[in-house]
C-alpha cells in the first residue's frame, strides 16, 4: 500500500514538473488545445465602379470560411473614404488603387498587399477623326480622369515618346470627375478624353463618334518593358496572415473565383452589379466587362509590374506613393 501511494505521489510531482516545464507530451482527447480562436467577422471594402465589379460574387454568396472566421462585404464610394476606413481600423481588408496601397504601408499604416486583382483599363478616347497616333495629342485640351491618379501618370509616361513634353506640349484638364467627362463625350462639349473603364464604355455606347483611336496599354510596354500596368489591388490587416492564415487563403480562393466568374458571365455579373448597387446598371457594368482587365496575380509575382508603375509615381509626385518604393515586406506570400 504504501508502494502504490508513494509511485502515485511520484506520478503527480513529475506531471507537475512536465507541466511547469512546458511539456510537449501529446494532449489527451480531453486536453484544450493551446489557442481557441474566437468568432470573428472579417470585415471587406470593395470600392463602387469597376474594381468592385470583380468582387460581386462575395456580396451575393459570402464565403464560408474556416478558423471561426466570417465575411461581411462593404461598397465603398471613393478610394479616399475607403483609406479613410482602413486608418480607423474599420475595416481589415480592402481593394485600394495601387498607389495609395503603397502610401498607406509608408505610412506605418499594418496592411500587406496580398494581389493584383486588375490590371490597366485606362483608354484615350476622342470624337476627333483627325486624332489617330499619341503625337496627335500635341497642342490640343486633354481632359483627365484623376489627377495625381494612374491615368495622369501613364499619360506623361508615354507622352516623351511622341516628343511631346507633358508640361509644355498639351493641356491637361483635371476640372471633372469620371462621370462627367464621360457625358461631356457623350453630349460633344469635349472631344479628347483620358478614361479609366466603366467610363470609357459609356461613351464610347453613348457617342458614335467616339472611338479609341491607340492603345495606352501598348505605349506603357514600350516606355517601361512591363506586359500590363496594375491598377488595383487586395490588402488586408498583417496580423491576420498570421492569426487566421487559412481563412485569408480561403477568401484569397473566393475572391479569385469571383473575378472568374464575372468575366465568363459579363451579363449575369451585369445584374448582380445593379443588384448590389455598385454604381453601374447592368447593361453598362455587362458591356464593360470584357474591357475591365480583371486579373488575379498574387503579390509576389506582381511585384515588377507594381514597382515599374510605382517608380513613375516616385518619379513625378513622392509624396503621392510615401516618398518611396515599398519595402519587400508589403507583398505577402501567400501561398493559395
Amino acid at each position: 500500500m504504501k508502494r502504490s501511494i508513494a509511485a502515485a505521489l511520484a506520478l503527480s510531482m513529475t506531471s507537475m514538473t512536465l507541466f511547469a516545464l512546458g511539456s510537449k507530451e501529446p494532449m489527451s482527447a480531453t486536453t484544450a488545445p493551446d489557442k481557441i480562436l474566437a468568432p470573428m467577422t472579417l470585415r471587406v471594402g470593395a470600392l463602387k465602379g469597376p474594381t468592385g465589379i470583380g468582387m460581386i460574387q462575395l456580396f451575393e454568396t459570402p464565403p464560408a470560411l474556416p478558423e471561426q472566421a466570417s465575411v461581411a462585404i462593404e461598397a465603398i464610394a471613393s478610394a479616399d473614404a475607403m483609406a479613410a476606413r482602413l486608418l480607423s481600423g474599420e475595416l481589415d481588408a480592402a481593394v485600394l488603387p495601387v498607389n495609395m496601397a503603397a502610401k498607406l504601408y509608408n505610412s506605418g499604416l499594418p496592411y500587406r498587399l496580398l494581389a493584383v486583382v486588375g490590371n490597366g483599363m485606362v483608354k484615350v478616347v476622342t470624337t476627333d477623326p483627325a486624332v489617330a497616333a499619341i503625337s496627335d495629342l500635341k497642342g490640343r485640351d486633354v481632359y483627365v480622369a484623376g489627377q495625381g491618379a494612374t491615368p495622369e501618370f501613364l499619360l506623361r509616361t508615354v507622352l516623351p515618346r511622341a516628343g511631346i513634353d507633358p508640361a509644355t506640349g498639351l493641356r491637361m484638364i483635371f476640372s471633372m470627375p469620371y462621370p462627367e467627362i464621360a457625358a461631356s463625350i457623350v453630349a460633344g462639349r469635349i472631344d479628347i478624353a483620358v478614361l479609366p473603364e466603366p467610363f470609357a464604355t459609356l461613351a464610347l455606347k453613348g457617342n458614335p463618334s467616339a472611338r479609341v483611336p491607340f492603345q495606352l496599354s501598348a505605349l506603357w510596354t514600350a516606355a517601361s518593358g512591363q506586359s500590363d500596368y496594375p491598377m488595383s489591388v487586395f490588402v488586408i490587416r498583417a496580423s491576420l496572415i498570421e492569426e487566421r492564415p487559412a481563412a485569408v487563403k480561403a477568401l484569397l480562393a473566393a475572391y479569385r473565383a469571383s473575378i472568374q466568374h464575372v468575366l465568363a458571365d459579363p451579363a449575369a455579373a451585369g445584374l448582380l452589379v445593379e443588384k448590389h448597387d455598385m454604381g453601374l446598371k447592368a447593361p453598362i457594368a455587362a458591356a464593360a466587362i470584357p474591357s475591365c482587365a480583371f486579373a488575379f496575380i498574387p503579390a509576389k509575382e506582381a511585384r515588377p509590374a507594381i514597382e515599374a508603375l510605382l517608380s513613375v509615381f516616385l518619379s513625378a509626385v513622392p509624396a503621392s506613393i510615401g516618398s518611396k518604393l515599398p519595402d519587400g515586406d508589403f507583398y505577402a506570400d501567400i501561398a493559395e
